[in-house]
């Protein structure tokens, strides 16, 4: 079913505010994987990320599609499974907006597995389990994975320029 194989897709994070990396870092799950100087730029981006997603998924279970739409850069690409590319904001919020009128998100949890920060760069490999309603049927729940990769921008602010998700469940047929 579309409306499944677009539900699984749904994962998409907020911006990340005030995480200014200084070096090249990695954090992964509890273990650091960095020089000391780098380790405390990795931990701000990871909590950044987290406090974000948190955030991300209450605007989506308001419906909020703007609020979604503005945490990805201008020329951002989007990448949900069974679908063409989402590309530039325009597009994102065009896509939030009709997966939004086809269904609602009731829960959802998204865990940052590890962030990878080098530069500008913040890379985010997590995993999700969420449960959808559609407007007609039966509610559906899904889990899967999803990479996302961050830009500071110029102000400082973190946007999301590329993302990327699929479900972990078996097809069905």
């Amino acid at each position: 079913m579309r409306l499944h194989r677009l539900a699984a897709g749904l994962v998409l994070f907020a911006p990340l505010a005030g995480c200014k990396p200084k070096s090249d870092a990695a954090v992964s799950g509890s273990t650091t994987v960095a020089p000391p100087a780098a380790t405390a730029d990795a931990g701000a981006a990871r909590q950044a990320i987290e406090a974000a997603n948190r955030k991300f998924i209450d605007a989506l279970k308001r419906g909020d599609t703007a609020t979604a739409a503005a945490n990805y850069a201008d020329d951002a690409v989007v990448m949900m499974p069974n679908e063409q590319a989402w590309i530039g904001r325009p597009a994102v919020a065009k896509g939030f907006f009709d997966f939004t009128s086809q269904m609602a998100l009731k829960d959802m949890k998204a865990t940052t597995e590890d962030v990878t920060v080098s530069g500008d760069l913040a890379v985010e490999r997590g995993s999700y389990e969420m449960t959808l309603q559609p407007k007609t049927g039966k509610q559906m729940v899904d889990k899967g994975k999803y990479l996302t990769v961050w830009k500071r921008q110029p102000d400082g602010s973190w946007k999301i320029i590329r993302d990327i998700n699929n479900t972990s469940l078996p097809a069905k047929g």
